[in-house]
């Protein structure tokens, strides 16, 4: 058994190297290309269209705005990873993880960007009339390969198990590192957790819509605070990332002979882990929003993966170097939180445990809401309520056993499904590259007009819902 655990260790650190930085970020790099790099020549109209267009935006009653929506899939994407696993980035691949861990996120924007895209044109209206989509449907549907999607699936779904109960444990191990019980603070959380998933997909996003920009905004406030605290070092620990990457040089501590090869290693599976791009899971959310065009809430996308990397994983690796901590031979587990005590003290330390727990809590919800939309489509509606309870069970067990012992193995996992979601996605470049130049060919006329496939969507289902009522009212009147 353990020769089999060591294997699957080593196979994770040669996908999660070269290989994934090939697929993910090369194809990435391929589809930038191909689509005039929008992520650069087009981030002022996507940030306008998206974050801009937030602020004072009201959305009709029982619609799903696009801002909404992405508030999901940042609860899925805001997680350890931004704060765990890019000390982990560090400690594992020295400063030169961040350079990586950047380059990731450049590209990954496209790839998240592309799935999305993908997600939207091939979404459905459930029986309730609502929007649902996901690789579960536009891998299958897009490429014609019917193997496809149920393979994503079965691997999917056995990562996110683990990944949740990552999630949790995480949370767990933070809170009991101020003393609280490992049990009770376990069973506390499983509760919560399921109060918000019992509700189904609309209270998760009623919760995230609320409680993601607070705690972004707690986080990178405390972040700033402690980078200004030490801004001597500043120049010093960018410098180090750029040289890290390209030299190898060793870093300092428990984790000497850090080389160019770890940095890649570490900060490519790293940002990918944290943003999700290329996973396709997250486009489960993007799905559900009112919008006109498949491009609209694909710009949404972009801007998931930039704030959550560029923006949310910098403010960690620059409270971690500036503070020096990193040299430090401590575990990664604990890295962020003890650069916010040297800086903040006590105080610091418990912002950073509010922070994971907030994080975690979040997360583990998304990826339930994920796994319940792959049991709803390969088992039926029944499963899917199923599961949820399953996955409570699940996540209690992932906070009494901690992050360490599952880490490695969602590594695993969620390599082989993001090698399967991407040969799909990118199977199906020409369409997104087509959707692109429609809307971008005349975004104005988006504004005010549906895309003609999700009207006519709709018209069928005004029509069979009219139908079924009309029926009901004969049969109702008859007897």
């Amino acid at each position: 058994m353990q020769m089999i655990l060591d294997g699957i260790m080593a196979f994770t650190n040669w996908l999660w190297g070269i290989p994934m930085l090939i697929w993910v970020v090369g194809g990435g790099i391929v589809m930038s290309v191909r689509l005039g790099f929008p992520q650069f020549t087009k981030l002022g109209f996507i940030l306008k269209n998206t974050i801009g267009k937030s602020f004072g935006q009201k959305t009709e009653e029982g619609k799903i705005s696009g801002f909404k929506a992405v508030t999901g899939a940042l609860a899925s994407t805001l997680g350890a990873g931004n704060i765990i696993g890019t000390a982990m980035a560090i400690a594992y691949g020295g400063p030169g993880g961040v350079f990586w861990l950047w380059l990731s996120g450049l590209f990954c924007s496209i790839v998240k960007y592309c799935e999305t895209t993908m997600s939207m044109k091939y979404r459905h209206l459930n029986p309730e009339g609502e929007w649902e989509g996901g690789p579960q449907f536009y891998l299958t549907e897009g490429t014609g390969w019917k193997w496809i999607s149920p393979v994503y699936a079965v691997i999917c779904i056995v990562c996110l198990f683990l990944a949740a109960s990552a999630q949790i444990g995480s949370g767990v191990d933070n809170l009991v590192g101020l003393g609280t019980p490992r049990l009770a603070t376990t069973v506390v959380l499983t509760i919560l957790v399921g109060i918000v998933v019992i509700g189904g997909i609309r209270s998760l996003l009623n919760v995230t819509e609320k409680l993601v920009p607070l705690m972004s905004a707690m986080y990178m406030i405390g972040c700033v605070i402690v980078i200004l605290m030490n801004v001597q070092n500043l120049p010093a620990a960018v410098g180090s990332i750029f040289a890290g990457a390209f030299t190898g040089r060793a870093a300092i501590g428990g984790f000497a002979g850090a080389v160019v090869t770890q940095s890649i290693r570490w900060g490519v599976a790293r940002g990918c882990f944290s943003n999700d791009a290329g996973t396709g899971v997250t486009t489960i959310l993007h799905a559900v929003a009112d919008v006109n065009h498949p491009i609209q809430q694909s710009m949404w996308a972009v801007f998931e993966v930039f704030f959550d990397t560029i923006v949310v994983c910098t403010m960690t690796c620059l409270v971690i170097l500036t503070t020096g901590v990193w040299t430090e031979p401590i575990d990664a587990a604990v890295m962020t939180s003890t650069a916010f005590q040297s800086a903040l003290g006590t105080g610091g330390g418990l912002l950073v445990t509010i922070s994971v727990v907030l994080f975690t809590f979040t997360t583990a919800c998304a990826q339930i809401e994920f796994i319940e939309a792959m049991f709803r489509r390969y088992v039926g509606e029944h499963a899917g309520h199923a599961s949820r309870w399953l996955m409570l069970g699940l996540i209690l067990g992932g906070g009494l056993i901690g992050i360490s012992a599952l880490i490695s193995y969602v590594d695993f996992f969620a390599g082989l499904y993001t090698l399967v979601n991407l040969l799909g996605v990118y199977w199906c470049g020409k369409q997104i590259v087509d959707l692109t130049r429609e809307y971008f060919a005349d975004p104005v006329k988006w504004e005010r007009e549906m895309w003609p496939k999700w009207e006519e969507m709709k018209n069928s289902f005004a029509r069979t819902h009219a139908s079924q009522n009309k029926r009901e009212h004969r049969n109702h009147a008859a007897g």
